[in-house]
Parts: C-alpha cells; structure tokens; sequence
C-alpha cells in the first residue's frame, strides 16, 4: 500500500496487510499495475484491456481473466508480466522474467527500496467468472484482519465471486476502535424481505474526520472495488464503481427502506436548515475502454455522468418509509447503441451501487440516515 501517513497517535493502532512506515520517503513496497506481455493477446483475452490490472492498495492476489473459449494452457507456460512498482521498490522473480502459470498462482515478493520491507504477491491466470446479477446478500464474512464484513457472491457451480466493495476500510482510519456492528455497512437480520439485508448507516468518522474535512461516512455497498490508499487524499478515486459484464439489463428490480438522519450538514459540518437527506440507488452500464483502448474504470466523480456510460436504472424520488419495504422495478435508460460483439467479449462494465446519503461521496449528508437493501436483481435480456 502506498505509504499514508499519520501524525495523530491514536491512529498508531491501524494496521494493514500493507507495509507502512513514518520517515523514509523510499519505504514503499507495491505492485502498482501489472501487464501481460504474450505474443498473441487475442488467443488470451478478448480485448487487451485485460491484459492490464490497475492494482489496488488492498491486493494480495492478482488474477488475469481468460477468455471464456480459452483452452490451450500451453500458452500459460512461457509467460512474462511486466509490473510497475511504487518508487525504488524491486520484485522477485525479476520484472518481466518468463515464468510458468499452468499450475496455479506464481508467488512475488516486492521490497522496499530500504530493504527494509516487502510484500507478497500472487499472480495468477482463470477463465472469466460472470458476475452475479441475483443479490439477496445472505454471503457475508470478516475482512482479513476482522475488522469489518465483507459480501461476495455464490457463482452456480459454487465459486466465490468477490463482487462487492463498501468504504468500511476507510471508516476503519478514521475510526480504528470500532466494532464490525459500529462500521457503515453491516449485515442486518432484524429486518428482510428474506433472510438478511444489509443495512447502511451514514456514520460519523470522529475527531481525525472533522480534521480533514470528512465528518461523515455514508454507508454503501457497490459492485467494484474499494482503493483505501486513496480514500485520504483522493476519495472519489478510493470508490472503483463497475466489473467486466457480457450482457445487456433491461431492469433493475429489488427492496428497500430509508429513513434520514435528523441534521444535515455539509462538508464543514454546518447544519443546512430544512434539508433532508436522500439515499441513492442505482445501476449503471459503460464501455470499460476509451478511443485509444486504453482501461476506463468510473469513480465517485464521473459515475452517473461519463460519456462511456450507454444505460442507467437509477430510483427518483426514493420514498422515506422504515415500517413497509419498498419494491422498485426501474427500467434501464439508454443514451447509446450497444455493440454486442464487444458486450459479448466484457467490453462494458456494470456497477450496481447503494448509499444512504445521496451526496456522501462529498462528505454531505445526515448522520443517522438509514438505507436497508434486500432481494436485488438486475434483470438481462437472454
């Protein structure tokens, strides 16, 4: 993880997987981005944006997805990946050395430029997994450190599919005492449309939060991944909306309640008069790569608004009603043509996203304001 730095000494306690240290600039130790370097991409992956994996802060592990038509594994035999490392660092085995991937993951250790630290890795290559569009959140377990949940889907033949992200690792900066239950997003079983829902909270972030301009933390829960390496310095590009998806939605469908917290407050945490808190629910589809080919990834600033983006099902006017859940069935707009050839090869990404203050991403919003979610579905033509 790149190197955060804190002057607080309550936050002395927070640890991560990551290789963290106060006072040498040189003491970072991360695989940025990884890049396939094979003599014929198209036999490997549909387009060569999988060939490249921007990698978050939080990874350990680093997969390249093949092709679903894949099946010639000798071309997994003499393969080199090419990494860029954060400053100074070096990498073994050597940087774009050939190595064999036929039989599962090959292990790499980043060190430090102090070689004082290190941190390792595994690559590795697997056939594409579809993500799951039937979400009733019954799969839940503990981040790796226990601090927080974590959701993750169930593919039909059983495999984990790790879909989900939530900004619970950021809120574990700022609030490093919390219990799992204190954290924004949370399992919830006192209340479902079906054995559990998940429960968003917009959580005050404390004193470190207050510091820095962020007092609030909206709970949510979106289909991508969550860089905690930015979530102090750049928090639009912490949230990482949208996966590889092959088919086109024609609807979004689910349940919810909401009920807003009684203060609004923007982000300096004046309380603005006569304003209630909103959440926010909504999917989105987008072409995952620019007029260059070159990797297009939405964040918290250009999600509902970038040009790649061709559909959008997003509730209007959400009711605010905690007693009754509230069904919706939202059809998918479309601003663009689709290509199903790309659609067919993952050339666009969905991102089905959940906050429970619709301006959270800004640090605006009503502490208290409660979103539960259940029985979610976006519904595809066959």
């Amino acid at each position: 993880m790149k190197k955060i730095l804190f002057g607080l000494s309550l936050f002395a306690a927070f640890s991560l997987s990551s290789c963290i240290q106060n006072e040498p600039a040189n003491s970072e130790c991360d695989i940025e981005e990884a890049y396939v370097l094979a003599s014929d991409e198209e036999a490997l992956f549909f387009t060569p944006n999988d060939a490249v994996k921007d990698v978050a802060s939080s990874d350990t592990s680093i997969v390249f997805y093949l092709r679903e038509d894949f099946t010639d594994s000798t071309q997994l035999q003499a393969l080199k990946i090419n990494f860029k490392l954060t400053p100074g660092a070096s990498i073994t085995p050597e940087n774009g050395s050939m190595q064999d991937f036929t039989h599962g993951s090959v292990h790499y250790r980043v060190t430090s430029e102090d070689r004082q630290w290190h941190r390792d890795y595994h690559v590795k290559f697997a056939l594409i997994q579809p993500i799951e569009t039937d979400l009733s959140f019954e799969n839940i377990r503990m981040e790796a450190n226990g601090r927080y949940y974590e959701w993750f889907e169930k593919s039909a033949h059983g495999n984990d599919i790790s879909q989900w992200a939530t900004g619970n690792p950021g809120y574990a900066i700022s609030r490093s005492s919390a219990q799992p239950d204190e954290f924004p997003t949370i399992p919830w079983t006192q209340d479902a449309v079906s054995g559990q829902s998940v429960k968003l909270e917009t959580c005050d972030t404390g004193l470190f939060g207050a510091m820095v301009n962020m007092r609030i933390a909206a709970g949510n829960l979106f289909i991508g991944t969550f860089d905690v390496a930015n979530a102090l310095k750049d928090a639009m590009a912490a949230t990482r909306f949208g996966l590889p998806f092959n088919k086109k939605p024609l609807r979004f469908e689910g349940y919810y309640k909401f009920k807003p917290g009684e203060k609004f407050q923007n982000r300096k945490g004046t309380i603005i008069e006569d304003r209630i808190d909103e959440p926010d629910l909504y999917a989105v589809l987008y072409k995952n790569t620019d007029e260059h080919g070159q990797p297009v990834t939405l964040k918290g600033d250009d999600v509902l608004t970038h040009p790649n983006i061709v559909a959008l099902a997003r509730i209007q006017n959400p009711v605010h009603d905690f007693n009754t859940w509230t069904r919706f069935d939202i059809p998918f707009e479309y601003s663009g043509n689709v290509d199903e050839k790309l659609l067919k090869a993952y050339g666009y990404n969905l991102a089905v996203v959940f906050t429970s203050s619709i301006e959270g991403a800004s640090f605006c919003g009503a502490i208290g304001s409660t979103l539960l979610v259940d029985e979610v579905k976006v519904v595809c033509e066959e």
